[in-house]
């Protein structure tokens, strides 16, 4: 039996899902749980509502998947307001991807490039009041917590590359798939990210980091690799 549905109908959502918190806005906090497989694994898009090809190539290989094939956890939109809003930070003005609760965590707020094509970082986020403030945030640890997945893939976007630490075979294998460069670290400070949070767990954490693409172009040229990613044996 095929592990794809007829493409026709790919439109609409068929597997379960659960909630698991609620945003700021109290959009529903949901994610697909794994339907096959002992160790699985958790992948997650949308931390950042400005990054849309990343949630929307993710959507089409969730939906292009048959019943009983995934094989791994999956978040869709772990900023959910911020996806509504278009907006990189949370509903609070908070960059969920510097407010989890690590050692180096930075309350003094976060600056980034309003697009890849901008010569400085210079629009400024909050890094929110305390560690773990947002409720997004807290909630993705607990669900963590519950789950215990073996490793967890965080897509991104947009500096074209596949960040392992650990450097594990899932790691290399997703950067030749996608035809990425694969390095251990991207190479300027992120306190209170998920990867350092991750990593003071000692929870392997791949980012993998999209280039500037559209959606459009994203949902067919990494459909492939991010559907045997979401059916990916250890």
């Amino acid at each position: 039996m095929s592990k794809l549905r007829p493409r026709p109908q790919r439109g609409q959502f068929h597997l379960p899902r659960e909630l698991y918190g609620y945003s700021a806005l109290g959009a529903p906090l949901f994610y697909f749980p794994a339907q096959s497989g002992h160790k699985a694994g958790l992948v997650m898009a949308g931390t950042h509502g400005d990054e849309v090809a990343a949630v929307v190539a993710l959507s089409c290989a969730l939906r292009s998947l048959a019943e009983g094939h995934l094989k791994h956890h999956v978040i869709l939109a772990v900023n959910p307001d911020g996806c509504q809003l278009g907006t990189r930070c949370n509903a609070h003005g908070v960059d969920l991807n510097r407010n989890f609760a690590t050692k180096n965590w930075d309350g003094d707020g976060n600056v980034y490039r309003w697009n890849s094509a901008a010569d400085a970082r210079d629009v400024q986020l909050s890094t929110g009041d305390s560690p773990a403030s947002e409720s997004e945030t807290s909630a993705l640890c607990q669900l963590i917590a519950t789950l215990a997945p073996p490793w967890t893939v965080s897509i991104h976007e947009p500096l074209g590359c596949v960040e392992d630490p650990d450097k594990t075979e899932l790691g290399a294998w997703l950067a030749e798939g996608m035809q990425l460069p694969l390095i251990e670290q991207i190479g300027y400070q992120t306190p209170g990210s998920f990867g350092t949070w991750c990593a003071e767990r000692a929870l392997p954490c791949i980012t993998v980091e999209f280039p500037p693409i559209s959606a459009d172009a994203a949902s067919e040229e990494y459909l492939s690799i991010l559907i045997d990613l979401l059916t990916y044996d250890q």
